[in-house]
């Protein structure tokens, strides 16, 4: 059975850069709408499906919520389902965004 790892900001940041992760933003509607990572999908109940059929073979996945905690179950979801790699980002947003303020796109 497949299983998630976890990963910090600076390691994130870079797969984030190289561009070729896909992440997924579990935060409620209005959090997602006043921040998140560039790029990341909002993953919801209504978008879960539309998600796992646009990932590319093998595409990496980070799992992002508040401050690392609803990641890890959800990230082990998605492992459940046969995703791999994926990952929890470890501090959530919220680390992401005090280390990186600058690289935050808003609605």
């Amino acid at each position: 059975m497949s299983e998630f790892t976890r990963i910090n900001i600076a390691t994130a940041y870079e797969l984030w850069r190289k561009g070729d992760t896909a992440f997924a933003d579990i935060r409620d509607a209005r959090s997602f709408a006043a921040g998140h990572i560039p790029g990341a999908v909002h993953l919801t109940d209504a978008t879960l499906n539309d998600f796992l059929a646009e990932l590319e073979d093998e595409q990496p996945v980070v799992v992002v919520c508040y401050h690392g905690h609803s990641s890890q179950g959800a990230a082990q979801y998605l492992a459940h389902q046969g995703i791999e790699p994926v990952s929890s980002l470890d501090g959530g947003f919220t680390a992401w965004a005090h280390e990186h303020p600058d690289v935050v796109e808003r609605n």
